[in-house]
């Protein structure tokens, strides 16, 4: 865990867990890590994995019950929000920590306008009239690259297309001009031309804004492009906590390479793509020591009966995994 005045979030040792009928799921477990202010930080891994858990977590949207955080603290600006009240933690969401979600349709509420729908966010945080807050929206939707915006605020989210309802989506998010916007699966269902349109406005808007970035995604291309930190979390543990830079050249957990030999390199050769075999295990009976070794090529036995601790490898940089070497790196 980083110490300073520049980390607007910190997340230390969070514990969530789901009581089922069936069993307890262990969806996160003793997860750490900081955000710097002003950067964009991205939490990869497969589904399942505990990426919008930890969001809905921070948001203090996490569904109680059957969720419930075990252990765990979460500091924005340094101030416990976890323990706030729904009154006080309402100030917040929406106001200084905002959420882009996976699917803009199921969002945006299909029987009102969506002008109305960003303008809303400002009439309850900010204090403004209707007027005001209408023009402030059609200002933002231009903003986000929607043509006739004045017009289109008039619309309902079923008369635009899936990549203009993701730029609704971006607009009602930057409406109070938060301190950390959470974009979770942003480019989800969008062809490949939408989503660097998208990505492209992400990163305009961050630097007109100022605003720290956390990208929740399984597409590890998107956090190249956009990331300066990377956080790789597999069945509900942070595996790899690394700079976007080292990560893609030196990945040193089992899982991160794993990822990585899965995807095309433009500078590389490769006739053909590797895979990871299997798939997550049932989080409500997990494998015991290590999540990852029922899948990992290079397993061995304290794997299979110790869970790893995060072995530091550098600033602000670890790994999960019993082959780090503390201070150095993987073998």
């Amino acid at each position: 865990m980083q110490k300073g005045n520049d980390i607007v979030l910190s997340v230390g040792n969070l514990t969530v867990n789901f009581y089922l009928e069936s069993g307890i799921v262990s969806a996160v477990n003793h997860v750490s890590f900081d955000v710097r202010k002003g950067s964009s930080f991205g939490i990869v891994g497969e589904s399942g994995s505990g990426k919008t858990v930890t969001a809905l977590t921070i948001m203090g949207l996490l569904p109680i019950p059957p969720g419930k955080v075990d252990s765990g603290t979460v500091l924005f600006n340094g101030d416990e929000i976890l323990s706030k009240t729904p009154n006080e933690m309402r100030k917040i969401r929406g106001n200084r920590i905002t959420m882009i979600y996976q699917d803009p349709m199921t969002s945006l509420n299909p029987v009102l306008r969506v002008g109305f729908q960003i303008a809303e966010s400002l009439m309850v945080h900010k204090g403004l009239s209707y007027s005001e807050a209408m023009s402030k929206a059609v200002e933002l939707m231009s903003s986000t690259g929607i043509p006739d915006s004045e017009k289109r605020a008039q619309d309902y989210p079923h008369q635009f297309s899936g990549g203009m309802r993701q730029r609704i989506m971006i607009a009602m998010a930057l409406a109070t001009k938060p301190d950390v916007l959470i974009a979770d699966e942003p480019t989800t269902a969008l062809d490949v031309i939408t989503q660097a349109q998208i990505l492209a406005l992400l990163k305009r808007l961050q630097s007109e804004y100022g605003m720290t970035v956390i990208l929740i995604t399984h597409d590890l291309g998107i956090v190249a492009e956009l990331c300066d930190d990377v956080l790789v979390m597999y069945a509900g543990h942070a595996m790899e906590r690394a700079s976007s830079k080292e990560l893609y050249s030196d990945p040193q957990n089992p899982y991160t390479r794993g990822l990585l030999e899965s995807i095309t390199r433009v500078d590389r050769d490769i006739k053909r793509l590797n895979s990871i075999p299997g798939s997550i295990p049932d989080l409500i009976n997990p494998p015991k020591g290590c999540r990852f070794h029922t899948r990992c090529p290079m397993v061995f036995e304290k794997c299979m009966s110790e869970v790893p601790p995060d072995f530091e490898l550098g600033p602000n940089r670890f790994s999960k995994c019993w082959l780090a070497t503390p201070g150095g790196k993987t073998k």
